[in-house]
């Protein structure tokens, strides 16, 4: 009863670090990577910890907000299903299964609050303005600010404190099949998400590099570090080169820099 209680403290704090990481800028404090081994800690298995939030920030790594839209919530998803796997030791199967749809839950919180509780309480927020009640209308806007990371901590918190039944029931009532698709349907989702990451990224000028990044992982079986080694070694020639042609070129004329200024900025 003490672990569980234990955990469950553990788990909110965790949830409102991860909820709160726009307060520093975009620190990306909520992504299932820093989240899980979050987790890993509270649970005493940090390595379980990092390699659930490997496998589940490929999940997400495609998904952001685009305009009104709202992808499912990693945070929500992250914390939930790995600390109910770390938990009840289920295996990464199951994580991947429960992920998705746990996160689709947090999503439907969070577009409550932002199309429901957000606009009630910026009405206020101008209604307080209309009588002149400036430092209580600026202060109702640190409220709002504050609504979501705590709303969606009590969801995650709730969900752990009572998931472990339910999810142990639902588990058995589902065939294996069906957790089986789940898993495959994650696993693609991974190759969806780069690939909308290089569909904004990708231009012909780049692509040389994209290319060689790729052959040199499939055919030479070179490993991230050699591969970050590698870039950064390419990018010091690319540098050096473009250097020299901007200093050869200020003897030439203002025409040539412009034009080697502008051959930088695709870079």
């Amino acid at each position: 009863m003490n672990d569980l209680i234990g955990q469950t403290i553990g788990i909110f704090v965790i949830s409102m670090v991860g909820n709160l990481e726009d307060f520093m800028g975009t620190s990306f404090l909520g992504r299932p990577l820093v989240m899980c081994f979050l987790v890993g800690i509270l649970f005493g298995d940090v390595h379980q910890g990092l390699v659930l939030g490997a496998a589940l920030e490929l999940i997400f790594m495609g998904m952001m907000a685009i305009g009104a839209s709202i992808p499912p919530n990693e945070i929500v998803g992250g914390i939930v299903a790995s600390a109910l796997v770390m938990k009840n030791g289920y295996s990464m199967s199951v994580a991947l299964a429960l992920v998705i749809p746990i996160a689709t839950v947090g999503m439907l919180f969070e577009n409550f609050l932002y199309l429901v509780i957000n606009p009630i309480m910026v009405h206020k927020a101008d209604d307080m303005v209309e009588k002149d009640k400036l430092t209580s209308a600026a202060n109702m806007h640190i409220w709002i600010s504050l609504v979501r990371p705590v709303v969606l901590s009590l969801v995650i918190t709730v969900a752990f404190a009572a998931g472990s039944g339910p999810i142990t029931a639902f588990l058995k009532i589902i065939p294996q099949s069906f957790i089986d698709g789940m898993t495959i349907a994650t696993n693609i989702l991974p190759a969806v998400g780069f690939a909308m990451l290089l569909n904004m990224t990708f231009s012909n000028k780049l692509a040389p590099f994209f290319f060689m990044g790729f052959v040199l992982v499939t055919y030479f079986k070179l490993d991230m570090i050699a591969i970050a080694i590698i870039g950064t070694i390419v990018a010091a020639i690319i540098y050096i080169i473009l250097n020299e042609i901007q200093e050869k070129g200020g003897s030439n004329g203002q025409g040539s820099n412009e034009e080697t200024d502008e051959f930088s900025d695709d870079f």
